[in-house]
């Protein structure tokens, strides 16, 4: 008979699908931005931070701390955590700090940023 009827409703069933998934994405992209953005590398607010780590075997490590005035090198096994050292701030920020890369949820943030920027900008034209 005719088939145009079938194709609407396979249209429809369709967008429906599409309009589910994007909202399933939107509500899992602001849980993240909320609840995990924080534990993702965005240090704001935070007095103690790790700067970096470096595994020396199975279950042993070398830190970085940042404590306000303070950077410590600590020692960690799965025992214990020692303090091996404790340096300058300032020394740490010249040399250690300034080659660091980004953390993951702080170059999330601003690509999304950049991205609805765009967006915004195409909309006023």
């Amino acid at each position: 008979m005719n088939a145009t009827p079938d194709m609407m409703v396979a249209g429809l069933k369709m967008v429906a699908a599409l309009g589910v998934v994007l909202v399933i994405l939107f509500a899992l992209l602001y849980v993240m931005r909320k609840f995990v953005g924080s534990r993702m590398g965005t240090v704001e607010g935070k007095r103690i931070q790790v700067l970096e780590s470096h595994y020396m075997g199975v279950k042993k490590s070398i830190s970085l701390i940042r404590v306000p005035g303070k950077v410590l090198v600590v020692g960690v096994t799965n025992e214990r955590i020692n303090l091996l050292d404790t340096l300058d701030e300032s020394f740490v920020e010249q040399y250690v700090v300034s080659d660091m890369p980004k953390p993951f949820g702080l170059m999330l943030m601003d690509r999304l940023k950049k991205k609805n920027s765009g967006f915004k900008e195409k909309e006023k034209l």
